[in-house]
């Protein structure tokens, strides 16, 4: 069939992207793709050859998907990885999903882990994304370019899981702190929403009194001085 492909025969389809047209068939695009299955059922005709738009993808990165639904075969880079997985994740062709999931897993590091966070939202991967910058916290906190450009949100729904790895929760403060002085004039006013999530009991009680409860940010606040009178 990819024979037929390659030399445009017995095609009774063409997907075009960007302006780029490519011939398939349909019963082998169907093969791989739920999507393609609705698609063509909704618009079958016997007339002949027909068209269909797919915006949003890039001529090669369609020609990708086009090849894996005839060989079962694809080649995934850190630079083409993201464009596949989400035109992959839209036409449904689950194959090449799976394929980038594990190939982002493992390229997952200190540096691009927080750029995975908020970027892919398959739940799988999402979910593995998750764990791992919650096991390696401080030390993403220190080395990733990204950590700074967390959503207030995204910094929340981390630091307040149990399942935070730190020994000491001067690092969490540390980490706060950082990400707020990255933007202060739109920062400093979250400083009441995320002490509270600071565990302070397992604080080492020195460093708290004269680091924590110092701290210019946290006494200028009013929210926080319940938190640190205690």
């Amino acid at each position: 069939f990819n024979k037929l492909r390659l030399a445009g025969q017995l095609c009774d389809v063409v997907l075009i992207a960007d302006g780029v047209k490519f011939n398939a068939h349909r019963v082998i695009l169907c093969g791989c793709s739920s999507y393609f299955q609705a698609l063509f059922a909704s618009g079958w005709s016997d007339s002949g050859k027909r068209e269909y738009q797919l915006p949003g993808i890039s001529p090669e990165t369609l020609r990708q998907v086009i090849e894996y639904a005839y060989t079962y075969s694809v080649v995934i880079t850190a630079d083409n990885v993201e464009n596949l997985l989400a035109a992959a994740d839209y036409l449904s062709v689950l194959g090449i999903v799976q394929r980038c999931c594990d190939f982002l897993h493992e390229q997952l590091c200190l540096q691009n882990c927080i750029g995975l966070f908020p970027v892919f939202y398959l739940p799988e991967l999402h979910q593995s994304v998750f764990s791992f910058i919650l096991k390696n916290f401080k030390e993403v906190a220190s080395i990733s370019e990204e950590f700074i450009d967390l959503s207030l949100q995204e910094l929340c729904d981390i630091i307040e899981k149990d399942e935070l790895n730190v020994k000491q929760e001067d690092a969490v403060f540390e980490a706060i702190l950082q990400w707020i002085e990255h933007e202060p004039a739109t920062r400093e006013a979250h400083i009441s929403v995320l002490l509270p999530k600071v565990r302070m009991a397992r604080m080492d009680p020195a460093y708290f009194m004269k680091i924590v409860k110092a701290n210019d940010l946290v006494k200028a606040n009013a929210a926080c001085r319940p938190i640190i009178s205690h």
